[in-house]
């Protein structure tokens, strides 16, 4: 029965976001980049709030309209304090 109320608080611990990490503790810096990769794709849907995407690592982001035409797939991006940014153009 302990075993199992162990296993049972160690799969909740996992759930439940640390409130460590945050600005100004170590390890973490407050301008270390939230999103950075390699532009696998680029996509648009009609019925979303922000229609204009692009995947890195197999995940969608949406991206505002002006990114959205001056990013190429293969460029390496990058978000960092609420603004996409263009690292290294593809082939460079």
């Amino acid at each position: 029965m302990k075993v199992l109320l162990v296993v049972a608080v160690l799969v909740v611990a996992q759930i439940i976001p640390s409130c460590g990490r945050g600005e100004g503790d170590e390890g973490g810096s407050a301008s270390a980049p939230q999103v950075i990769g390699w532009v696998q794709e680029k996509r648009t849907r009609t019925i979303e709030p922000v229609p204009y995407l692009i995947v890195i690592n197999q995940i969608e982001y949406g991206v505002p309209y002006e990114f959205w035409l001056a990013v190429e797939v293969g460029d390496l991006v990058k978000y960092q304090d609420g603004k996409w940014s263009i690292v290294r153009r593809r082939g460079r």
